[in-house]
């Protein structure tokens, strides 16, 4: 029998959950944000919602799909993530921009 991967907990905030509700999205994607310089190589970790088609392809290119209480959260393979994983949305300047922790691009 083989060991079961480390499937974390996913909770939404109230706020990101009634967003997603009123706007019909059931996919968010999280994704490595990669900037290379001359200097510092940087990665940060990239969120988007995503529809039934680009969850398709996202699920057809490898990517690791944790399962939310309002749909799925599909993660780039060689992120890492912890035991519990927290999604929430803020505002900036009026784009609507989602948080994660609990998942990362790399560590030490």
């Amino acid at each position: 029998m083989q060991p079961q991967p480390n499937i974390p907990r996913v909770t939404y905030t109230p706020k990101l959950a009634t967003y997603m509700r009123k706007k019909g999205w059931s996919h968010i994607a999280i994704e490595h944000a990669s900037a290379c310089g001359c200097c510092v190589d940087l990665s940060e970790v990239a969120t988007r919602f995503v529809d039934d088609a680009a969850a398709d392809k996202l699920r057809a290119k490898g990517c690791v799909e944790l399962r939310g209480e309002l749909g799925s959260v599909l993660v780039a393979r060689g992120m890492e993530y912890d035991n519990s994983v927290e999604l929430g949305l803020r505002s900036f300047f009026g784009a609507k921009d989602i948080t994660v922790h609990g998942i990362r691009s790399w560590s030490l």
